[in-house]
């Protein structure tokens, strides 16, 4: 579990160069990308993102966790959102208990008004709300961590499986010599 925020910061993106790194050795040295080399190919551009993702949303997690504050809301207003061509999203709008607002917008289909739930607000204002209860610490930089690890693991198999069908087929030149006759005395 990631007790420090800047060290998951410098760590995820590390993991990530050294897979990049492993990827860049591999590739070269392919004759012809097939089995694991594809398969680390794809799955390098995948997770690459998906780490990204997970560390730059931890952080809103992490401040929700801290200093978010729980409130019993209830929906008072939901309206669709044109986003392009893609279907409209349902927004909704809160009011605690006593009736004020509670700032900020959840996205979510199945929020009708008059509905009451408790949301995760940043007394800040500048993290969006979180709908539930205050998020636990570490998941999302735990959920980037594994998916950097599962992806160094699979370019390490990748490069140990290249390696290996690369020794299989070595042709055995100074390896297995036959020793030259020893000049017997006469």
């Amino acid at each position: 579990m990631t007790q420090n925020v800047w060290l998951a910061l410098l760590l995820y993106p590390l993991l990530y160069l050294l897979a990049l790194g492993v990827l860049l050795t591999m590739v070269p040295s392919m004759e012809k990308p097939e089995g694991w080399g594809v398969l680390a190919m794809i799955v390098m551009p995948v997770s690459a993102p998906a780490v990204v993702h997970l560390t730059y949303s931890g952080l809103d997690q992490r401040v929700l966790h801290d200093r978010g504050q729980e409130v019993r809301a209830t929906v008072s207003d939901t309206y669709r959102v044109d986003v392009g061509p893609s279907a409209p999203l349902l927004a909704a709008e809160f009011e605690d208990l006593s009736e004020r607002p509670v700032p900020g917008t959840i996205y979510e289909e199945k929020l009708r008004a008059g509905q009451t739930i408790t949301v995760t607000t940043n007394p800040e204002g500048k993290i969006p709300l979180f709908m539930g209860e205050r998020p636990a610490e570490a998941g999302k930089f735990l959920a980037a961590g594994i998916t950097a690890a599962v992806e160094i693991l699979f370019l390490a198999w990748a490069a140990f499986q290249g390696t290996a069908e690369r020794l299989a087929l070595k042709t055995p030149d100074e390896t297995e010599r036959t020793p030259e006759p020893e000049d017997s005395p006469s």
